[in-house]
């Protein structure tokens, strides 16, 4: 009974509520990730048990009240986000059910649209538990390689096997693998759509694992891709090797912090193996393994007797009884060191040029900054210099459609984006929010020889044109278009030059 009143109490679906064309009873609650609802489910037709997955991102979707179950988008905003999640579900979905039957994976029986959102059916598996708690059991904080792979090993070569048709999980850690009586890896939510896990409506959904996911699910600009599996199992390697997780990508971004390797910890891995778990887990995809087969015969070279080496690592030993002892003494040693690398990279700041490799978002933001703080002219100079790649990155890039693009065919090839100074990412017309406190946005389009920026604030839109061709002397023409509060407007044409005022 009390888990009957909550469903009810919360937004799911109901027990006994029937899908499917009535073919799929809902039986109880199994969990919620923030984006998509898993139940026991029972199959009536078959007279069989399933669990049924809905999409509902509870950030922007709540539930019809009284008997209809039916969901909705609390924002009209968000629904482009949702329309997205749905195609992807249903994406994944058909792409797995015409590989039917896939080993080591919960396979997709069928899918279908109902209430407003998508449901997948997947078949039901044998009596197991998680990764976590099968290891948990087992009253070891740390294990070898040769171990943890007895278990994820044939989830390497099915996932492998899904790259190459270019299907991805985006979603492997310690919660989302079973392990059944007989030892058999089983992995699950294959269906749920990552692709979308970084929209900023979702907030941080609990899908996304700290520890376990990488950077390209946290930023929306990024394109994941099956790289994301490859840092999600060197991640759940080096937790179980180490007994720590990595430390979430903020905290590594221009190397601010650097993962503790294996090899320098107390732990039964060998120095190899300490080098390609670090690969696999570095913060950017393209420093890390093209496969997931590279990066397993880097942990285990096909040529190496593993049982051997396995009675080797046995007989090493290592701290199980005072971790925290020996957490203290490294964390010491590893506080002197990182002092001394720190006042070494101050000087090598200033006596070598090196190039630093930082996300698209920190690039966009340090551009939009330097351009809110710029003269006139300093912009004019910015604009007409900028790359093919920063100019796509930047600005609404005109100026590299083909010439004889219509404005209609324009509007299809360029999704035209607003840079929000408040929250430092882009937004779309639609997103542009005037009834916020402190509200400012910027629009940049660049043509050929000009570039026109359009500010949105509360003070009043204000609209610059920048002729990038300069004059003879070096001077470039501005026109600035005001319109205030009241709707009254003013235009100015400006010439500046390099010594003219901020």
């Amino acid at each position: 009974m009390s888990e009957k009143r909550r469903l009810i109490e919360k937004p799911y679906l109901r027990l006994d509520t029937v899908l499917g064309e009535n073919r799929y009873r809902v039986d109880g609650f199994l969990e919620d990730n923030d984006l998509v609802v898993s139940y026991a489910g029972f199959d009536i037709f078959r007279q069989k048990k399933v669990v049924i997955r809905e999409l509902f991102p509870k950030a922007i979707l709540d539930r019809e009240p009284g008997e209809e179950q039916g969901v909705f988008c609390k924002q009209m905003a968000s629904e482009t986000t949702f329309d997205s999640m749905r195609q992807h579900m249903i994406a994944r979905a058909k792409r797995l059910i015409g590989l039917y039957p896939i080993d080591y994976v919960a396979n997709i029986l069928t899918y279908f649209e109902e209430n407003g959102t998508v449901y997948v059916i997947e078949e039901e598996q044998p009596e197991a538990e998680t990764f976590a708690k099968t290891l948990f059991a087992r009253h070891s904080a740390k294990f070898t390689v040769e171990d943890l792979l007895k278990y994820l090993k044939p989830l390497f070569a099915t996932l492998s096997r899904l790259h190459k048709r270019g299907i991805w999980h985006g979603s492997i850690n310690p919660d989302t693998i079973l392990i059944t009586k007989d030892k058999r890896p089983i992995l699950t939510h294959f269906t749920d759509p990552c692709e979308d896990m970084a929209a900023e409506v979702l907030g941080s959904p609990a899908i996304r694992r700290e520890g376990f996911c990488p950077v390209e699910l946290y930023v929306p600009e990024a394109t994941p891709g099956p790289k994301a599996d490859i840092f999600e199992m060197g991640a759940l390697l080096y937790r179980y090797v180490t007994g720590e997780t990595v430390m979430p990508y903020y905290e590594r971004i221009n190397e601010e912090k650097v993962p503790t390797e294996p090899k320098d910890m107390k732990t039964r891995v060998m120095d190899f193996q300490s080098d390609a778990i670090m690969k696999a887990v570095e913060l950017y995809d393209f420093d890390r393994f093209s496969s997931l087969d590279e990066l397993l015969s880097e942990l285990a070279p096909a040529d190496m007797d593993l049982d051997s080496l396995h009675d080797q690592q046995e007989e090493a030993r290592f701290f199980k009884k005072a971790p925290l002892k020996y957490r203290r003494e490294q964390q010491l040693k590893y506080g002197y060191i990182i002092a001394i690398a720190a006042m070494a990279l101050f000087l090598v700041i200033f006596l070598v040029p090196r190039v630093v490799v930082v996300s698209d978002t920190v690039k966009i933001d340090r551009f939009y900054k330097k351009f809110h703080q710029a003269s006139e002219y300093e912009k004019c100079q910015m604009l007409s210099k900028l790359t093919k790649e920063q100019r796509d990155n930047y600005t609404n890039n005109y100026r590299d459609l083909p010439e004889d693009v219509t404005e209609e065919e324009q509007s299809k090839l360029l999704t035209v984006r607003y840079y929000d100074y408040i929250l430092k990412h882009y937004v779309s017309i639609g997103e542009v929010d005037r009834k916020r406190p402190g509200y400012e946005y910027v629009k940049i389009d660049l043509r050929s020889n000009t570039a026109v920026v359009t500010y949105i604030a509360e003070g009043g839109d204000v609209e610059e044109e920048y002729k990038l061709k300069p004059f003879i002397d070096g001077s470039y023409q501005v026109i600035v278009s005001s319109t205030d509060e009241s709707g009254k407007k003013h235009s100015d044409t400006l010439i500046v030059n390099e010594k003219s005022p901020k």
